[in-house]
C-alpha cells in the first residue's frame, strides 16, 4: 500500500530545510555529489506525484547551491563543470518551487485530518520490524536527555513563505580568504584542516622600497645581515635558516664579497639584503581548550528520539529499511580480521521507493585496519559502483572485535560525512563479543551531535563536549525498520 507522504502533524519546514553550513574539511566535489543526490531523489518524488517531499528536496537543493556550496574556500578554483551546471539547474528549480507552492499548501490543509495511527499501520506492518522498539526494551539503556528543544512549529502556510523567500540566487563574490590562496595544493594540502583566515589576518606583500638604516634595523627578517664583528659568530634559529635557505657556509663569502664592494664603491651594507620570501599563508591550530568534566559527551548512545506523538520524528527522517540477514553476512566476511582483532568496514548503498530507502547492496572496499581503526582506500572506486547503480549513500557498518557496542570519537566523525552527504544515514557497529549488545544502529543527533563533530578540529581518540541543547551526541535510530524480505547484493572489492 503507498505510503501517505506524511502523518497529520504539522511540517517543521525550518528542520527538515535549514542550512548546511560549509566545512572545508569536505572536499567541494562531496557537496557536488550530495546537489546530485537531492536531484535524484527529486526525479523519483516527480514520478511519484509525491508533491510535498519534492518540494522539501527542492528547497534543500536550492539552500545547499545558493547558500553553502559558493562558501567552499575551492568553490572558484575547483569543479568549473560542475559549478556552471548546478548554477543553471538552480534556475529551474526555484521556478518549479514557485509553480508547487500553492500546490503544497493545498496538500497540506488536506492531510491535517489524517490519523497517524492509521498511517503507521496500513504501511507494511507484517514484513519490519522498528529497531527503536527493539532497542526500548533493552534495560541497558540509560541514557536521559537533559532537555528536549524542539524546533518551534509553523504553520504550513508561513512555512513554506518564509522558507521561499530564504532562497536566492544571488552569489557571494570570491572572499579575500580565496584570492589570498596561491599554492596549487593549498595551504596544506589537499586533506589539510584549513580554516581560512579572519578579518584580523593581514599578509604583507614584499616591497621594493629600500628603507634607510633606522627603519632596516628595526625589522626582522628573513635572510637580513647586520654588520658584525669579525671575532663573532651570527647565531641564527632554525626557521630563518631553512627560509633563507642559508646553513652558514655562505655566511663568511658573503661578508667577504661585501666588504670588497664596500672598499671600492659608496654602498652601505645595511641597505643590502636578500630577496623577501613570497607571502606565506599560515593557520596557527590553538590548544583545544579543556573541557569541564561536567561538560564531557557520554560516550553512550542517547535513546531513539521519537515525536511528541510517540512515533519515530517523520519530519525530520524518512525511514530506512535494512535486510535483515545483512549484518550476519557481515560478519562473515570480516571474520577474518575479527580473529586477527582487526577492524573491517563497508559501505551501505540503496535505493529510494515511496518515501522509503532500501539497502540493497553492501560494498566491502579495499582497506586498512587496527583494532581501533579501520580506512577505506580508493573512495573512486565506491562511488563508481554507487553511479552505475544509482544508489543512494546510506551509511556505513563496521566491527568492534573486542570492544563493546558504542561509537568511538573516530567513528563519530566518519559517520559525519556520510550524515551530511544524506541526514537518512546510518551507522552501524558489530560487536560480536558484547552480549549485552552485539550490534546497535546510530546516527549523529541533529542539530546538537552534527553542530558538536563539525565544530571539532581535533583527530584520533578525544572527549567531546556535549551539545549544547543538552542532547546526546549520537542515538539509537528511530527511522530504521528491519525487513525480512529485502534481498541484497554484496560487492567485495577487496
Amino acid at each position: 500500500m503507498r505510503r501517505p507522504a506524511y502523518s497529520s502533524s504539522p511540517i517543521n519546514f525550518s528542520a527538515v530545510t535549514r542550512k548546511i553550513d560549509v566545512d572545508n574539511r569536505l572536499s567541494l566535489r562531496n557537496y557536488y555529489r550530495i546537489a546530485d543526490n537531492l536531484l535524484k531523489q527529486a526525479d523519483i518524488y516527480r514520478e511519484e506525484k509525491n508533491l510535498i517531499d519534492l518540494y522539501v528536496i527542492l528547497l534543500r537543493y536550492s539552500s545547499l547551491v545558493s547558500e553553502t556550496i559558493p562558501y567552499h574556500r575551492d568553490y572558484n578554483a575547483l569543479c568549473p563543470k560542475e559549478r556552471v551546471f548546478f548554477r543553471k539547474k538552480l534556475l529551474t528549480v526555484l521556478d518549479e518551487l514557485e509553480t508547487l507552492k500553492p500546490q503544497v499548501c493545498r496538500l497540506l490543509d488536506q492531510q491535517q485530518n489524517v490519523s497517524t495511527t492509521n498511517h503507521m499501520s496500513q504501511f507494511d506492518g507484517q514484513n519490519k520490524i522498528s529497531y527503536a522498539s527493539s532497542v526500548n526494551n533493552r534495560a541497558s539503556i540509560s541514557y536521559s536527555n537533559k532537555q528536549n528543544n524542539d524546533y518551534p512549529r509553523f504553520s504550513s502556510a508561513n512555512s513554506i513563505e518564509s522558507q521561499f523567500q530564504r532562497m536566492s540566487i544571488s552569489l557571494p563574490q570570491p572572499k579575500q580568504e580565496t584570492l589570498s590562496r596561491h599554492s596549487l595544493l593549498g595551504p596544506t594540502g589537499l586533506r589539510g584542516q584549513w580554516l581560512g583566515p579572519t578579518a584580523e589576518v593581514k599578509v604583507n606583500y614584499p616591497t621594493n622600497i629600500v628603507l634607510d638604516s633606522s627603519e632596516f634595523s628595526s625589522l626582522n627578517q628573513v635572510g637580513q645581515q647586520e654588520p658584525k664583528d669579525t671575532g663573532s659568530k651570527v647565531e641564527k634559529s632554525t626557521m630563518e635558516s631553512v627560509l633563507s635557505l642559508d646553513d652558514g657556509r655562505w655566511l663568511d663569502e658573503e661578508s667577504s664579497l661585501l666588504q670588497g664592494h664596500t672598499e671600492n664603491n659608496d654602498f652601505q651594507l645595511s641597505n643590502i639584503r636578500q630577496p623577501s620570501p613570497p607571502p606565506v599563508l599560515a593557520q596557527v591550530l590553538s590548544e583545544p581548550r579543556p573541557i569541564s568534566p561536567s561538560r564531557v559527551a557520554d560516550p553512550r548512545p542517547g535513546p531513539p528520539n521519537f515525536s511528541q506523538d510517540g512515533l519515530p520524528s517523520s519530519n525530520s527522517y524518512q525511514d530506512l529499511h535494512i535486510p535483515v540477514k545483512i549484518m550476519d553476512d557481515f560478519l562473515r566476511l570480516a571474520r577474518e580480521n575479527t580473529k586477527r582483532n582487526l577492524e573491517t568496514c563497508g559501505v551501505l548503498a540503496g535505493s529510494l521507493r515511496n518515501r522509503v530507502f532500501h539497502i540493497t547492496t553492501l560494498i566491502i572496499p579495499k582497506q586498512e585496519s587496527t583494532s581501533d581503526s579501520c580506512n577505506t582506500l580508493n573512495e573512486e572506486e565506491i562511488y563508481e559502483v554507487q553511479d552505475k547503480r544509482s544508489l543512494f549513500p546510506l551509511g556505513w557498518i563496521h566491527t568492534h572485535p573486542t570492544q563493546t557496542c558504542f561509537m568511538s570519537s573516530v567513528d563519530l566523525h566518519t559517520h559525519y560525512s556520510y550524515q551530511v552527504m544524506l541526514p537518512e544515514a546510518i551507522a552501524i557497529v558489530m560487536a560480536p563479543t558484547d552480549t549485552s549488545s552485539p550490534h546497535g544502529i546510530f546516527h549523529l543527533s541533529d542539530p546538537g551531535g552534527v553542530s558538536t563533530i563539525r565544530n571539532c578540529q581535533q583527530r584520533g581518540f578525544h572527549p567531546h563536549e556535549e551539545p549544547e541543547d543538552g542532547s546526546p551526541i549520537y542515538e539509537h535510530c528511530s527511522h530504521v525498520y528491519m525487513n525480512a524480505k529485502m534481498k541484497f547484493d554484496v560487492v567485495d572489492l577487496r
